[in-house]
């Protein structure tokens, strides 16, 4: 299950569950939405735990989709499990990361 928000040019999508598989397939849809319809969208990850390469996967894609467009993509309230995934994989240097929505609004 997915939530997303919409201010201006910018969306913001939140995962309402761990960024897995099963996860990708109801979340793929509307964040391809919303890279394609707003210049800036924020994935808000404050309620998604984990991460698997599923998870990944997705968001390198929506974030090359995002950057072909002239947008960006950022992500909101990563857990600390999520980043020492990001860092693993040399993905932190790649996705701009904020502490809540409100801090990637004002960037």
């Amino acid at each position: 299950m997915t939530d997303v928000r919409d201010a201006t040019d910018t969306a913001v999508v939140t995962p309402l569950s761990d960024l897995d598989e099963a996860a990708v397939e109801l979340l793929r849809e509307s964040l391809a939405e919303a890279v394609r319809d707003h210049r800036h969208v924020i994935v808000d990850l404050h309620a998604a735990p984990t991460i698997d390469s599923a998870g990944l996967s997705m968001l390198v894609r929506a974030y090359n989709d995002a950057k072909s467009h002239g947008g960006t993509l950022m992500l909101a309230a990563p857990s600390r499990y999520v980043v020492t995934v990001l860092h693993t994989m040399k993905l932190h240097q790649v996705f701009p990361m904020y502490p809540d929505v409100e801090a990637a609004l004002t960037a």
